[in-house]
Order: structure tokens, then sequence, then C-alpha cells
């Protein structure tokens, strides 16, 4: 017998879930290709996924560069922080065309990422980030500095008159583990988009514990739909600047099991203190954004308006968080959010806000600011609810490496997780679950580790399970063996063979056994077990010597007969009258059967079996 082992619980295979599909090579057999910049850029390249990059560095695909990153590559960011920090960088002027698919997508992450599932959901700062920087307008009036890259680097400027502007495409693409520290209070964001135009094409990306903000817009007037920022450790989405462009079907998901992140969306204006922006902090910030979900920490807003912006928001679900939406009415600020609001520049509508906490907050002086923020809210379907398909709370394992508890975000509002499913981190972790209140698990009754809490398998089964790998036909009464293989369970089993008659006929691994049918039951140290059924062994190559030995009596019968094979024949048996119609059949025999019920006459009785075939006369008597 060959015994082939698993655990209980598999060893989550990341590369598998996310590459399953791919026509790439295994992650672990693609070779290290090192990227370093040498002050030209990387020049216009494309990167397969027969490799892994590794990015040493800042690496900029400079102004007339264009990179191409095919579906499920992978980019590894080197170690480092401060002036050592690794980050990719498209120029104003460069593109990046990074097209994943559902299937196969392109994954940005840390060189010691072995990208197995061994890495804790929360690794934060490993690496730099992503930043594309663009040509489209901003409130600065002209070009500005990016935020995370050193002043003295002259490759990091963003912002022009050109809101077409494209900078290529970034699509399936998923972003981990960023977000090193420069200096003090300063990391760089998992995604940065600094003055990008609307000719750039972004949809369905996913930033992963980032140390800083997942998504970062800097003015530009680019759209991102399908975005997904998990475990951050401040905001999940933020603007500023003057960012008009917006998107559909944002997705914040906080570290509830460590209680880490800021705000679901940290909205302004301009949050520049550099004295660079327009005195009137126009143009504003006015992005229209449908379908947003935040679920919080527990102690945050979920979105902040602040100086300088306005909005067009709607379809917004905002669960675990201390308020739903705040809208500041600073004394000390050139044009707040509230004074947008009030220019109709600002705009909310079908927001549900979870926990019964306060859903539209006016923080200033105004003495009617609230009442009129209250009556608003009660007009655009702005309030608390607690719609009944939602599950807004969950954990990992102690490891950090899987979901133990789920959410389950399709209630009807907001952005859902659908379009997660299937190509992110998150859904990979396990995140996601397959209703409201799922409690994943192994729900076969049969498992060794069968949880009867389990309302979602999570495929952690751990099934003693047998099959046959073959038999062997013996020669003339020589018995037959048959051999089974074994996998699940402790690895150390006892064997239970037992015959048409439920009778034990061996207890050993192999067996070798007169011809018949057989079960077997396969039983671990720790009680669980498994079984086979139906294993046929056939031990009658000469089976035509062996037909012969048929006993049919009595014959002539009086309405019943009694057909006795010889032992080690398994065959099927016909009993035909002489118009030449079936009028009994027997399949599977082996031992004996009785025919009876026959009317008086003449039957020819055909025996076969391994494709030989004896026809023996019976008579059969009135009675």
């Amino acid at each position: 017998m060959k015994q082939r082992f698993s655990l209980a619980m598999l060893t989550l295979a990341a590369a598998t879930f996310a590459h399953g599909q791919c026509d790439c090579p295994p992650i672990s057999e693609r070779p290290n290709v090192e990227v370093e910049d040498n002050g030209f850029g990387i020049g216009t390249d494309t990167w397969t996924c027969d490799n892994n990059y590794v990015i040493a560095g800042y690496v900029f695909v400079q102004s007339g560069q264009a990179l191409t990153i095919e579906a499920g590559t992978i980019v590894k960011g080197g170690a480092g922080s401060g002036s050592d920090a690794s980050a990719m960088i498209v120029a104003k002027g460069g593109q990046i065309f990074a097209e994943g698919t559902a299937d196969c997508p392109i994954i940005f992450t840390y060189e010691g990422d072995p990208l197995d599932g061994s890495v804790s959901y929360d690794t934060r700062g490993q690496w730099g980030g992503l930043i594309v920087l663009g040509d489209a307008t901003t409130n600065f009036g002209g070009p500005a500095q990016v935020e995370g890259i050193p002043s003295d680097n002259d490759q990091a400027s963003y912002g022009g008159d050109n809101d077409m502007d494209n900078s290529g495409v970034l699509t399936y693409v998923s972003i981990r583990h960023g977000g090193t520290q420069l200096a003090a209070s300063n990391e760089i964001n998992g995604l940065t988009l600094a003055g990008v135009g609307s000719g750039t094409t972004i949809h369905h990306v996913e930033v992963v514990s980032n140390l800083d903000d997942g998504i970062e817009f800097f003015g530009g007037s680019v759209t991102v739909d399908h975005a997904l920022v998990a475990f951050c450790g401040d905001d999940s989405f933020d603007w500023d600047q003057g960012f008009h462009g917006g998107g559909s079907n944002w997705l914040a998901i906080q570290d509830q099991p460590g209680e880490e992140g800021d705000r679901g969306g940290e909205l302004d204006g301009d949050d520049s203190d550099d004295g660079n922006v327009s005195n009137d902090e126009m143009p504003f910030a006015i992005p229209t954004v449908q379908g947003w979900t935040v679920v919080g920490v527990g102690g945050n807003q979920g979105l902040l308006f602040r100086n300088g912006t306005g909005g067009h928001v709607s379809n917004v679900l905002l669960c675990n968080t201390s308020e739903g939406i705040e809208i500041e009415d600073k004394a000390d600020e050139v044009e707040d959010a509230y004074e947008r609001w009030a220019a109709g520049d600002l705009t909310l509508s079908n927001v549900v806000v979870t926990g019964g906490v306060d859903a539209l907050d006016y923080d200033g002086d105004a003495e009617d600011g609230d009442s009129l923020l209250d009556d608003y809210a009660a007009n655009n379907m702005i309030g608390n609810d607690e719609p009944a398909d939602l599950d807004y709370l969950f954990d990992f394992d102690e490891t950090g490496g899987m979901a133990v508890d789920q959410l389950y975000l399709n209630a009807g509002v907001g952005s859902g997780h659908d379009f997660a499913l299937g190509w992110t981190f998150c859904d990979e972790r396990g995140l996601f679950g397959e209703s409201a209140n799922a409690v994943p698990g192994c729900t076969d009754e049969n498992a060794c580790n069968y949880d009867a809490l389990a309302t979602v398998d999570d495929g952690s089964c751990d099934l003693v399970e047998v099959s046959l790998d073959g038999t062997l036909a013996g020669e003339g009464s020589t018995p037959g063996s048959a051999e089974i293989s074994v996998i699940g369970g402790s690895g150390v089993y006892t064997f239970s063979w037992t015959d048409a008659d439920g009778i034990e006929v061996s207890t050993d691994e192999d067996v070798t056994l007169t011809s018949g049918t057989y079960n077997v039951l396969v039983t671990d140290s720790l009680g669980c077990s498994g079984s086979l059924e139906g294993v046929v062994i056939d031990n009658t190559d000469n089976v035509l010597d062996f037909l012969t030995g048929i006993r049919l009596y009595p014959n002539p019968a009086a309405g019943e007969a009694n057909l006795v094979l010889p032992l080690g024949v398994l065959a099927d048996i016909t009993v035909v009258d002489m118009r030449g119609r079936a009028v009994r059949t027997f399949t599977q025999v082996q031992n004996h059967i009785q025919v009876d019920g026959l009317q008086a006459g003449q039957y020819l009785v055909r025996v076969a079996s391994q494709g030989r075939v004896v026809t023996s006369k019976l008579a059969v008597l009135g009675h």
C-alpha cells in the first residue's frame, strides 16, 4: 500500500490562489531580476511573469519611457528605509501599463515575502509603494513635489494643465506591505496618484497593510473604480489639492484585530502647509464617488470632509465607526467643507451608518449648523440602519494567516465585496464569507476536525480518504489481490476488510482474497475513519474452466431452481425462454442465487464472466 499523508490544516498556497490560472511558472521557481535606476530611469521595457523583479532604491519610469508589466508578474521592493527606501515612481510624462486579470493579478510586495501565505496580514512598512505622477491640474497653480520622495529629487514633480493626461493602465493590481518611513511621520502611501489625468485607466486595485494611507489623490482628474484598501496604518482613502476625479465601488477595511487605522476617508481640498496652494484654494476638490463602504475599527470617523473640499458621494455604507460623516466648519480655514456644502458643491445621498452613532455631524460654531445638516440628512436618505445581510466584524487566527471570522458586505448598499473575489490578498486569506454571520470551518461530519458550529466550509476538512490503486487477478483457484492508498488523518491506520455478508475477512493493509466484492474500513489512531465500498476481486483468468463447474438443481425443477457458482466466480446470469426472451436477469452474482416464479417450460440459463459464456438447460415442470 502507498500512503500519502496530509495535514489537518494545509498551509495556504497564496501563490497558487493568485496565479492558479496564469500561464506562468510557480513563483518560487522564478529567478530574481534586480532593478536599479542609475539616473536615467529604467527605460522602455516589458516585465514578464517568468521573473520576479526586485527594485532597489527609487526606480523611475521617466518622461518618455513606458513600462509594461504582464499579467501574473511579481514586483518586490528591496528592504530599507529613509534614503535607502525602495519605491516605484512613474514620473510625469512616463507611463506604466500594468494590466493584470482576475485570474492573473499583478502583485507589488516586499523582497522578503515568499507569497506562500506565511506573512501575517498586518505586516506593514516593508518597502515604499507605487507613485504615479501626472500633468493634470491641481490647486497648486504649478508643479509641486510629491509627498514621500526627498525634496532634492528633481524627478518627483507633478501637476500641470492637462486634465486628460494619460499615465497608463493599472488593472487587477495588488500592492502589499508598503509605507516604509523616510523620516519621522513621513511615509510613502500604498498608491499615490498625484496630478494624474482622466486618460489614465485604473480599476480593480488593492492596497494591503500600508503603514501610512492606502490610496491618496493629490489633485488630478483620474477615475478609480473597484478599489480595496485594507489594514492600513492611517487613512484608507485620502484626497486633497483640488482632486476632481472620482470613482465607484471603494471599499475600506481597517484592522479590527489590531485596532489600527484612522478614517475611512480623510477628504481635503488643501492639506498643504507650504503656501503653494492658491489663496482661495481653488479649484476646490470636487470628486464624484458612487458606492463606498467603510469597515472601521470602532473609534474613528467614517468620512471626514475638511477645508477646501466638496464632492458628490452616494450609496455609502459606514460600519463600526465613532460617527458616520463629519463636515468641518473651521473659523481659521479659508474655505471649509461646510461652505462647499452650503454652495451645493458637497452632496451626500443614500448613506447607511451602523451602530446608532451620529450619521452626519457638523463640526463648527454656527448655531444652526447641526439642525441644517440634520434636515439635510432626513431629506437625502442619510441615517442609521442595520441591514439584515451584513456582517462587519472580523478576526484572524493567531498567526495572522487566515480569517477565522469573516465579513459579508453584500448588503444592498455601498460597494459590496464581490469585485474583490478571486484576485485579492483579502480573498486569498478568507476574509469574505458566503453569507452574513458565516462561521468558517469544516462542515463534513466524517472529517477528523468537523466543526459543528461552522456554517461555511473553508476547505480545511481533514478526511481519511481511501482510494483503490488496483486489483490483480489470480489464476485458477489462486486468490486475487487489491491495493489501496490512504491520505488524511494521523497517518497511523488500522484496516477491516469485510465481504458482501459483512463478515470481516482481513485486517491487513493490502489483501489477497478469493473472488468477491469487498468493503474496507480504515481508521486512524485518533478514531477518524474513511471507507471504500465495492472492491471487486476476480481471480478467474481461466474462467471458462470454472464455469463448467456450475451446479443447477433441481433440474427439472418444480417452479424453483438453485444455481451455485464455483468459488471465485463473479458472473452475470440471464434466464431465457425458448423464444429468446430474457425472463430473469441477475448481475454481479457470486456464490448462489435462487430462480423462482418460472412457468412450466424449457429455459436456457446463460452465465457470463470476463467475456466468456456457458449455457445450461433448465426444465420447469408444472405445479
